[in-house]
């Protein structure tokens, strides 16, 4: 999923502890009022006692209003990510749905058939008042970062108010807990210079055993059901151990009209789960372990340094500049264009497009120091960033993909995660049959799901009328729940609700739910397993 907004929108950084329920959160604030929280995209990466988060930051606005600020359970490691990485992540994770059609078809109707981290002068220990300690100062990517500590709730909010990180009341509030826990905070800011475009993302990796996803912070300027994407990448499949786990009925999804809609369709369908379910919830949307056809599509470090090699052996360089500026570039690196070559009064961006535009422009002096910068540039922003994101999804090891949406007041609680060995995959393709024959003139269909629902071989929906294909997709009524459990690191699933319903007509779209009557045999053995083990 692919987030865009005409509102400022900042993701805020999974942090986590695993010594109080309470102990991990993020906060991001601009100059003057909070930043409204959009959405979420963040990938965990778990190695022993370490976990690695990198949050994708989405921001619109003045770059000297920028600013963001993070508690963390200890001092982290900062580098930066690629936010190009974060939309082929999601393209080769993200649910794909197949509607495969069997039958002698529909019937012919009216015309219708069917980065580099260097460090500033040191400031370890610098008092910045009574409680509030400035721990250090770093330059990282486009970001000056300081990390400060506090033992007093009051003081650190303060300190975060005197410097432009707008809490809000309820902000000063939330973050008491978190200077209790003795938790730092890493306070963001754009360089002097920078503009908005060259915001990327930021890889923190700090000691660890369980992510966790700061959402309480997040309730301070968070959009209505609000988006919250996680990839988290260890040797198991990843499991809420605090929220529940939710599948949606598939029933509703719209199957008919192509799998960009399916996939609209579905993140509609998990927002209406989640507020059935209580508005805690997540859904897996895929759980597997990395092969080829996971990153087959992702683009490598080494895949950019085999293109800027192949620039390299051009010798004029107004082509090199021009040719490295029309691929598909980051808005990092187009704005240090603008640093290293100054825009000609009159002049837009179109310059770096042609080489001879560059050469009536600029001397050769000029060309030639700018092809030094800019080529050093794009190893900072672009080639070394990417390699840090990819080395975060290793070849063997296990990626799970979770989705939820939550509004401002489901954000009580922060989402925390363990991983389960004995828990089965799941892929990331679900399959329905559309089952279609023309009798008397007639088009008699059926809707039948199939891999990847949890509903394999049941058939949910009939008609006698027009294809579903033809027609728009049948109104359905019945809850977008099929079942919740309680997930862990240690046991299998504890389901606390499946719904079984009556197959859907046109002519009766009437819907029934109960607990277990009627339900998939799977579904009802598990059932009377836990069932049993709750009752030893």
């Amino acid at each position: 999923m692919k987030f865009a907004f005409r509102v400022a929108a900042l993701l805020i950084i999974a942090t986590t502890v695993h010594i109080s329920p309470a102990s991990a959160c993020g906060g991001l604030f601009c100059q003057n009022i909070p930043v409204n929280q959009a959405g979420e995209q963040i990938l965990f990466h778990q190695e022993d006692d370490y976990t690695t988060a990198m949050v994708r930051i989405l921001y619109q606005g003045d770059a000297q209003d920028f600013s963001w600020v993070v508690p963390v359970p200890d001092t982290p490691e900062l580098s930066t990510g690629s936010d190009s990485f974060f939309d082929e992540l999601d393209n080769s994770t993200r649910p794909r749905f197949v509607l495969d059609r069997s039958g002698n078809g529909a019937c012919f109707i009216n015309g219708f058939d069917g980065t580099v981290q260097a460090s500033l002068p040191d400031a370890a220990g610098e008092s910045a008042g009574d409680s509030v300690t400035i721990e250090q100062e770093l330059s990282v990517g486009p970001f000056d970062i300081q990390i400060v500590s506090s033992t007093n709730p009051d003081e650190m909010a303060t300190w975060l108010e005197d410097n432009n990180y707008d809490l809000s009341d309820r902000g000063r509030e939330l973050i008491a807990p978190y200077v209790a826990d003795g938790m730092k905070f890493v306070a963001v800011k754009l360089r002097s210079g920078q503009s908005s475009g060259a915001i990327q993302p930021l890889i923190m990796k700090y000691k660890s055993t369980k992510p966790m996803v700061p959402i309480k912070l997040t309730a301070v300027a968070a959009l209505e059901d609000m988006g919250v994407l996680v990839w988290l990448v260890s040797d198991a499949r990843a499991v809420p151990d605090n929220y529940l786990h939710v599948v949606p009925n598939y029933t509703r999804l719209n199957w008919y009209t192509g799998p960009n809609n399916a996939y609209g369709s579905y993140q509609s369908l998990i927002t209406a789960a989640m507020n059935e379910a209580g508005g805690q919830g997540f859904a897996t949307d895929f759980a597997g372990t990395i092969d080829d056809a996971t990153t087959q599509f992702l683009t490598t470090a080494e895949d950019l340094q085999q293109e800027l090699d192949n620039l390299d052996q051009r010798g004029n360089d107004n082509e090199f500049l021009a040719s490295l500026y029309r691929g598909p570039r980051t808005d990092a690196l187009r704005a240090l264009y603008q640093q290293y070559l100054p825009l000609p009064q009159g002049q837009d961006e179109g310059v770096y497009f042609e080489s001879f535009a560059l050469e009536s422009n600029y001397t050769a002096d000029e060309l030639a120091q700018a092809r030094v910068n800019i080529r050093q540039a794009f190893i900072d922003v672009e080639i070394d960033p990417l390699r840090n994101s990819i080395d975060l999804i290793p070849t063997g090891r296990y990626l799970t993909r979770l989705y939820t949406t939550l509004s401002a007041d489901e954000m009580t609680l922060d989402p925390s995660f363990e991983f389960n060995p004995a828990m089965e995959p799941q892929s990331r393709t679900r399959r329905a049959t559309l089952v279609e024959n023309c009798e008397n003139n007639e088009t008699v269909w059926s809707l039948i799901l199939g891999e990847g629902t949890g509903r394999d071989g049941e058939t949910v929906m009939n008609g006698t009328s027009q294809s579903p294909i033809s027609v728009p997709a049948p109104a359905v009524q019945q809850d977008a729940v099929f079942s919740t459990a309680k997930t862990s690191g240690d046991a299998m699933p504890e389901l606390l609700r499946v719904n079984s319903f009556d197959r859907i007509s046109l002519s009766d779209a009437k819907s029934s739910n109960s607990f277990l009557g009627g339900v998939s045999p799977w579904w009802l053995l598990l059932s009377l397993v836990m069932l049993r083990r709750q009752q030893r």
